[in-house]
């Protein structure tokens, strides 16, 4: 459930980030460099819903903490992607409240705070890529969302040719992948986002309209803007290095 992406001669840095259908650029891909000198860690979320299945954010929390504990290094910081938020604060509350107490930081970068209407735009979304038509469900359930998926991806292959029978198993393992994507998100929009244990730092694009989870107050976040179009985003050493300067302040 840990993957360690990059040796350092700092206390390591978690990445709670996962592989996403509609982009190659990742957490991991901007942060799991050579030279970053933090121990760096992946946690990928969705892959481990997809190997265990359904678990909720506390739990994956509980577990990931675990594990994290028992690399004998506190960490310094806890970094979250889009709709990683919830977890990645979770985790870092879980991380708090064991040994000494110690908090470690915690880095947001273009935050989402999910709702079941953005999981219906993500639906949306990614049947646009299968070519589907058709309304959405009206009563959006992880149930009905891979209903929905399984015909649409169904009716695609057939009309790309694919035979019947491998039709079936191709259906099958994609279907699980879309049943792990959508437990995340549906577990995250279950969960209470968690308090701040100690000030969060946003990272966002100039022109993005991420922010602060409902209710936080100017005390609990602080906001840092770059000027990089959100397409270039998880590319940007900027960014990166921008990432770095908060982790420095640890």
């Amino acid at each position: 459930m840990l993957e360690k992406l990059v040796e350092g001669d700092l206390p390591p840095v978690i990445l709670v980030d996962f592989a996403m259908f509609s982009t190659a650029d990742t957490m991991t891909g901007l942060m799991g460099v050579p030279e970053s000198r933090w121990e760096t860690y992946r946690i990928d979320a969705v892959q481990d819903l997809e190997i265990h299945g359904s678990l909720t954010i506390a739990r994956l929390a509980d577990l990931y903490a675990k594990e994290i504990e028992g690399l004998g290094s506190r960490p310094a910081a806890v970094l979250g992607y889009c709709s990683a938020a919830t977890l990645a604060l979770a985790l870092a509350k879980r991380l708090a409240s064991a040994g000494d107490g110690h908090a470690p930081a915690v880095v947001l970068v273009e935050p989402t705070w999910l709702t079941v209407t953005m999981i219906g735009q993500e639906l949306d979304a990614l049947r646009a890529t299968l070519g589907a038509t058709g309304d959405r469900p009206a009563e959006l359930t992880l149930d009905t969302v891979l209903a929905t998926l399984t015909g649409d991806l169904t009716i695609k292959l057939a009309a790309d040719g694919m035979p019947e029978a491998e039709i079936e198993t191709c259906v099958a393992m994609l279907t699980q992948r879309y049943e792990a994507w959508f437990g995340f998100l549906f577990a995250t929009v279950d969960a209470a986002v968690p308090t701040p244990e100690a000030p969060v730092s946003l990272v966002v694009s100039g022109d993005s309209d991420r922010g602060p989870a409902p209710g936080w107050t100017a005390a609990q976040c602080s906001c840092v803007r770059v000027d990089v179009p959100p397409g270039e985003f998880l590319r940007s050493p900027v960014v990166r290095q921008k990432i770095f300067d908060l982790i420095d302040r640890v």
